[in-house]
């Protein structure tokens, strides 16, 4: 137990934590009880289950741009407009509520809004979680992270059921908007703020925003353990969403309870979630990742397939229980996988895309569960969703969870290079060719080596990537790439990890000659230099031209 808040003794690990732990609150309150208020509103399974669908969906459109703006500009900045635009939206759905206007369309605005902000924040504050703790305590920082979130989770419903049925939506809308005031006053009078700004390490341009988005996209497309996290959440989301859409059906149906019996049951996942979080940093230490999550998702399956069969409130409570559990330990585990496989320079971003592989799938989960509710008996779509967990367990073997030493994915100076000055930062495209000549009997090595520096040169911004072979010289081969401008090439050489390095000295190993490869870089002639020369001569022209 002690090493669980072993974090804590960072002072602004404590006060964000703390601060969010109000602000989770009043957003499980808006978030789960939104939708016993949708229910009340319309009879309609898909309003109802858009209203739990319609905040992720509102994140992914943010997510990615939020993503590239913290790590190539200011990561508290993106924090505290993320959280400015939940309070915000909490405050239009109090005014609409006071003003007699609330309806499922004004209902679902407010939801979007909110899920705009968690998608703005949520990659920043994960990388923040990791930036203000030692390394080695970074899983057990999320776990501990999980089990604030999850307070909230028991809290807010709880809360927000007893404000609903006593005081109406106006004060409960009211009160979701005072909880989030002190994590916004903490972002603003934060003193450590200058800890949490983050540029390109090692370059000496700034990315663009657009280009901070596509060497995001880049980076995650091309890492094989980021894509096998990716395929894994898709598998495990998109059926657990289902019992989180249809709840407040499920809810109206079979338990018959009122806001405040509503409001608890919500809270017993939350107590599961909680639970969860306690003891995953113990499991880490005796189980992997893999184990973790096929348990989790297997109990999902069984606890779904016990509330089909017994729809009562009491099958109810342990099942809720059992669903939180799991919830955590396969989300908490997956975004501790994708951290872990991901250099600091583009840990933002990447984590900004993950969250909309986490997100997209609870959007068409929840609302082709809600679909398939208008055809099928509520009873019947649950126990699909059972049925849907299982492939996620079978194709572990096909998509493990990737463990990897951080140390590998530190930054490694690249030597400086000597260049013309006819070379400008926005000319390109750059053409890169590298000569191997390599021994014949090592050849079929050689190229089981290039195909693995492939992925490396491919996820630094290199396009085109080919190996060629000389038609007069069996061992003589040519390695070449594209990267779109001198500038991304300079950018690309300073983020060579340990481990891209190792990947390239394998390779550059083969070669025969004693100094190494030898490479060539060539720079389209269509430079910034001949544009300028091609508009003095254009001027020159018109001059000539021009009538005296």
């Amino acid at each position: 137990m002690t090493e669980l808040f072993a974090p804590l003794r960072s002072r602004a690990f404590r006060w964000l934590e703390a601060t969010g732990l109000f602000a989770n609150a009043g957003v499980w309150m808006v978030t789960l009880v939104g939708g016993y208020i949708m229910e009340r509103l319309t009879t309609s399974p898909v309003l109802v289950t858009l209203a739990a669908a319609i905040g992720p969906l509102g994140g992914i459109l943010a997510v990615v741009f939020s993503g590239a703006a913290a790590d190539s500009r200011d990561r508290r900045a993106v924090l505290l407009v993320a959280k400015v635009l939940l309070i915000s939206s909490v405050a239009f759905l109090c005014l609409m509520s006071s003003s007699k206007l609330l309806s499922p369309a004004t209902l679902l605005i407010g939801l979007a809004g909110m899920g705009i902000s968690g998608g703005t924040s949520s990659p920043s504050w994960w990388t923040t979680i990791g930036s203000l703790i030692p390394p080695e305590l970074v899983p057990v920082a999320f776990s501990l992270d999980s089990f604030q979130w999850n307070i909230g989770q028991v809290v807010g419903p709880v809360l927000g059921g007893a404000v609903l049925r006593g005081a109406g939506t106006v004060v409960f809308f009211a009160l979701c908007g005072a909880l989030m005031i002190p994590l916004i006053s903490f972002l603003l009078l934060w003193r450590g703020r200058d800890d949490l700004r983050l540029s390109t390490p090692g370059g000496s341009a700034a990315e663009s925003l657009l280009g901070a988005i596509s060497s995001g996209w880049r980076y995650f497309s091309n890492t094989p353990g980021l894509r096998a996290v990716a395929a894994r959440t898709a598998l495990y989301v998109t059926p657990a969403a289902a019992l989180g859409a249809l709840l407040p059906l499920f809810a109206a149906h079979y338990l018959h309870v009122s806001a405040f019996g509503y409001g608890l049951f919500l809270a017993l996942s939350g107590v599961g979630a909680m639970f969860a979080a306690l003891v995953l940093p113990r499991l880490q230490g005796h189980l992997h990742l893999d184990t973790i999550v096929a348990a989790a998702t297997l109990a999902n399956a069984l606890a779904l397939v016990a509330l089909v069969i017994w729809p009562t409130r009491w099958a109810a409570v342990p099942v809720l229980l059992v669903t939180g559990a799991s919830w955590v330990w396969s989300t908490v585990a997956f975004v501790i996988a994708a951290r872990q496989v991901t250099p600091e320079w583009v840990q933002t971003r990447s984590l900004s895309l993950y969250y909309v592989v986490l997100q997209g799938p609870f959007v068409l989960g929840g609302l082709g569960f809600g679909v398939v509710d208008t055809f099928l008996p509520i009873r019947e779509t649950l126990l699909i969703a059972a049925f849907a967990l299982v492939p996620g367990i079978l194709l572990i073997p096909r998509f493990r969870l990737p463990v990897v030493d951080r140390s590998s994915l530190q930054l490694v100076t690249s030597p400086s290079l000597t260049i013309g000055e006819h070379v400008h930062p926005e000319d390109g495209p750059v053409l890169i060719l590298i000569e191997y000549r390599v021994d014949t009997e090592e050849v079929d090595d050689f190229l089981c080596t290039m195909a693995e520096l492939r992925i490396v040169r491919r996820r630094l911004g290199g396009t085109r990537w080919g190996v060629y072979q000389d038609v007069t010289a069996h061992g003589k081969f040519f390695e070449t790439f594209l990267v779109p401008s001198w500038n991304g090439y300079i950018l690309q050489r300073a983020h060579y990890t340990k481990a891209d390095r190792e990947v390239e000295n394998r390779a550059s190993a083969f070669d025969l000659e004693p100094g190494g490869p030898r490479v060539t870089r060539l720079i389209h002639p269509d430079t910034v230099e001949a544009a300028r020369a091609r508009s003095a001569w254009r001027r020159e022209m018109l001059r000539l031209l021009r009538p005296q």
